[in-house]
């Protein structure tokens, strides 16, 4: 019983001493992330698929694609880091809510940083009309785009 311990020990210790970053780039071989470029159709793409993981619940994949310190400013100006966008996603799982037509997106490329907005118009049952404003900030980092920040603005039409 010792040895075997000590033998599991051995090997789970120097995968303990490898740095986060290689531990987490591993679990990140995710299809909708693989073969990035640093470029706009890329981060058109990411949108995308970032939109189908919130709507699916697929936090795996939003891990691996929001940084660490990610952090969002939602409609209603609450502000939410990398955990509380997860939770949110999490509570989509198995809902199977509709995926719907991505807005026209804007991409704006500076160096490893890119930002894409957009807007949409929501109109509720009672004809009333809402505009939302989005935008979010990517980072070029170890050969991939990650989102650091996010922002949503909401206001009624008139």
């Amino acid at each position: 019983m010792v040895r075997a311990a000590r033998c599991v020990l051995v090997l789970a210790l120097p995968l303990l001493c490898l740095p986060l970053s290689l531990r987490a780039t591993d679990t990140c071989k995710l299809s909708p992330l693989l073969h990035q470029r640093k470029d706009v159709a890329t981060v058109l793409h990411l949108e995308d698929a970032w939109n189908v993981a919130y709507l699916r619940g697929d936090t795996e994949l939003e891990r691996c694609l929001l940084t660490a310190d990610f952090t969002e400013v939602m409609r209603n100006g609450e502000v939410l880091g990398l955990a509380g966008e997860l939770e949110l996603a999490a509570k989509n799982r198995g809902n199977k809510l509709p995926i719907p037509d991505s807005p026209k997106i804007i991409v704006l490329l500076h160096g490893n940083a890119a930002v894409a907005y957009g807007k949409s118009i929501l109109t509720d049952s009672g004809d009333k009309a809402t505009t939302k404003v989005y935008a979010d900030s990517y980072v070029w980092e170890h050969g991939a785009w990650h989102v650091f920040f996010a922002q949503q603005t909401q206001f009624e039409n008139h």
